[in-house]
């Protein structure tokens, strides 16, 4: 339960009411684990944001990109549609599907037909892919349980442990690049890449650059595609959804964690430790949407980790990254079951730049 001295209003927390009940916050008993013993002040870390001394090593040895992982098609469509689409299909967001319709429509009596569709090709929308296996991007379900992290791992290692909390357990792995004797990519006779379960493309993802090149070892390309179909499930929705994503986040995170998302709000100054930074890739590459979702839900104040996340994230990413004493009041009961799945998407949208 969260401390009922909160007061909420249509626009988030009242900027008076945060510091009240900030300055009357109750620490709870021992639980899993968690640090809940109130330290004194100068014990206390500075900003619960995960501000740790390196981005580019995570506690599964991924690496993280320097920048923001992009989804636009210069970056993000375009690693995905060289290395993915022919097995995992285009996916296009609302928008897109309503602007391909309406080029499609007047390239049927256009002149010169190839200048309309020209462009659509060039950005891998035409002709359109079918789905041969994996998953559905446009759901949830296949990011549910999963950190970006993990998914990096799956795809640059070709194998990643099924449950991050139980790296003993079952593990998941994908099809990857064969290499030849001279370290590039087997092919098939129809030109096709040659495929193994269990192989990584870290060494063999393609960009677009002037023509198709390999980017051997380099990071970046794989987790701008990992971002590129994240967002499909957020923007495929609907033409307005990222717009009320980002209006869920406004009317109630922003006062907080601030416009962009770097745990500076107008009300961040009267709490301590400090809102999240969501800006900080490593540990929202470390986190799974299932717990953003309970920790919006239940606030600072919970009692226990479930079982279910604490299976689905690694032991250092919930030790660095979850404080219970946290002032964040719970939302469940304040806002939907949908408008806090909005509000992980905006969370989550504030570690990539997205189209």
């Amino acid at each position: 339960m969260h401390d009922t001295r909160f007061t909420f209003t249509s626009r988030g927390l009242s900027f008076a009411a945060v510091g009240a009940a900030f300055a009357g916050l109750l620490v709870v008993g021992c639980a899993d684990g968690l640090t809940v013993k109130q330290q004194p002040a100068g014990d206390r870390p500075k900003a619960m944001s995960g501000a740790i001394s390196s981005l580019e090593r995570g506690s599964e040895s991924n690496a993280y990109p320097l920048n923001l992982p992009s989804t636009d098609k210069l970056r993000g469509r375009a690693a995905y549609t060289v290395n993915c689409q022919s097995c995992h299909g285009t996916y296009y967001t609302a928008a897109e599907k309503a602007d391909s319709a309406k080029d499609l429509a007047l390239a049927d009596g256009h002149v010169d037909k190839n200048k309309v569709i020209g462009p659509l090709k060039e950005e891998g929308r035409y002709p359109a892919v079918a789905t041969k296996n994996g998953p559905d991007f446009m759901s949830r379900d296949w990011r549910f349980q999963r950190t970006p992290g993990q998914i990096f791992q799956l795809l640059a290692e070709g194998s990643a442990p099924e449950k991050l909390g139980l790296p003993k357990g079952k593990r998941l792995q994908h099809p990857g690049p064969v290499p030849g004797p001279d370290g590039k990519p087997l092919r098939n006779a129809d030109g096709t890449l040659k495929m193994e379960m269990g192989r990584g493309w870290l060494d063999f993802m393609e960009i677009s650059r002037g023509g198709v090149t390999y980017t051997p070892g380099d990071p970046v390309p794989i987790w701008d595609a990992i971002f590129y179909v994240w967002s499909r499930s957020i923007a495929g929705h609907s033409v307005t959804r990222f717009k009320e994503v980002w209006d869920v986040y406004g009317q109630n995170c922003n006062v907080c964690h601030g416009t962009i998302g770097k745990g500076d709000g107008p009300a961040a100054r009267t709490l301590y430790p400090l809102p999240f930074n969501f800006t900080n890739r490593k540990a929202m590459a470390e986190t799974t949407d299932e717990f953003l979702f309970w920790r919006i839900s239940e606030g600072g104040q919970f009692t226990k980790i479930p079982e279910s996340i604490q299976q689905t994230m690694t032991p250092q990413a919930l030790s660095l990254y979850v404080h219970q004493w946290s002032a964040m009041p719970a939302w469940r009961g304040v806002l939907s079951d949908d408008q806090r799945w909005m509000a992980v998407d905006g969370v989550r949208s504030k570690s990539y730049d997205h189209e």
